[in-house]
């Protein structure tokens, strides 16, 4: 299983051991081997996206001359049939943030860019690539610049210029943090740098969030849905949470804005290319059309994420979406082999000293 044991599978992929059996019985997966062209990605609006942004505006299937077929499923459910099947995919092509996608590069599950095919990796921002990794010089870009940030009502906070700000008197009762399950892992992992902290020692983190709940009266944001309810009606004037949700509230009349202090993430979503696929070159075409600023266009409109490639202009109508460019220091790298090696045990540490 690309070199991991059964439990760390469990644990990194968040998989039941119901589900791995299912794999391990080959009842989960699709046939061995993609027989066409298929892009893994999670279904619904986003998997709607996907397909019209970067296959039908593009016409792919007719430049590469291939069929293309979708899978969709949860990100954790096709990393563990990628891992299942490593070097021998069911997909040629999946969609990922960074934790999971270094995740199958570290098994060996992942090939590299080709390039001299994708050609636009070179204009896209620094801070959506992930650096070179067991001997990919270029592997993984975000098409998206998706950031977790703060969210601050206009009317009854100031703009936050630190996560520091959530610890005010005047918001307690009336600030959001995010629940670990959701995307409380990598905010708490982030927020825990910004206090001396790091991936072997989230204490000061962890204390932090503590703190935050049981003295400052923070709600646990459960999900984006109820991050967005909780804004939208006014019981959070102040939570992290994605930028392009924001901007979604603000176009519905909710008075929102977003900030990017220290501490902010970049999450991202880019396709890899998976080892083994039979569709090497097509898949790398099909990677650089997710880089093409004018197909990632497609995406910004549908979800209000900005564009990663720099040399894309947002229309006017769009152009509060941008994320500026002097808040990309502020963005916090986190190491995501370590943070996997210890997602268990920083769940016990939540579920005690915040939860309890």
């Amino acid at each position: 299983m690309a070199g991991f044991s059964r439990r760390e599978f469990l644990h990194i992929t968040g998989m039941t051991a119901g589900s791995l059996a299912l794999i391990e019985s080959g009842r989960l997966t699709p046939a061995w081997g993609e027989d066409k062209f298929t892009i893994a990605s999670t279904g619904g609006s986003w998997g709607e996206g996907i397909r019209e942004s970067f296959v039908t505006a593009p016409k792919f299937a007719e430049s590469a001359k291939v069929a293309v077929d979708y899978s969709q499923q949860l990100e954790s459910v096709a990393t563990a049939k990628i891992i299942a099947q490593c070097g021998n995919p069911p997909f040629t092509v999946s969609g990922h943030g960074e934790a999971e996608a270094i995740l199958m590069a570290d098994g060996g599950c992942v090939d590299s860019y080709d390039l001299s095919v994708v050609t636009n990796y070179k204009d896209i921002y620094d801070t959506a690539k992930l650096p070179p990794r067991k001997g990919m010089d270029a592997w993984w870009a975000s098409f998206m610049m998706l950031v977790f940030g703060l969210s601050y009502n206009t009317k009854e906070a100031s703009k936050p210029a630190s996560f520091q700000d959530l610890f005010s008197d005047k918001y307690k009762n009336r600030i959001g943090v995010p629940a670990y399950g959701w995307y409380g892992m990598y905010w708490l992992h982030a927020f825990n740098k910004t206090l001396g902290g790091n991936e072997d020692n989230i204490s000061p983190g962890m204390d932090a969030v503590s703190r935050l709940v049981k003295k400052n009266g923070a709600i646990i944001i459960e999900n984006v849905d109820h991050g967005m309810k909780a804004l939208t009606r006014g019981e959070v004037v102040m939570a992290p949470i994605f930028n392009g949700r924001v901007f979604a509230l603000q176009e519905q009349g909710v008075p929102v804005d977003m900030a990017y202090p220290p501490g902010s993430i970049q999450i991202g979503n880019g396709a890899v290319i998976l080892k083994g696929t039979r569709f090497r070159e097509a898949a790398s075409r099909y990677v650089n059309n997710t880089l093409d600023g004018q197909f990632q266009l497609g995406m910004t409109e549908r979800f209000r994420y900005p564009p990663s490639n720099r040399n894309t202009k947002l229309p006017a109508k769009m152009a509060h979406y941008a994320v500026p460019e002097a808040s990309f220091p502020n963005m916090v790298a986190l190491d995501w082999t370590k943070i996997n090696q210890n997602r268990e045990k920083y769940l016990e540490r939540w579920n005690k000293e915040v939860l309890a």
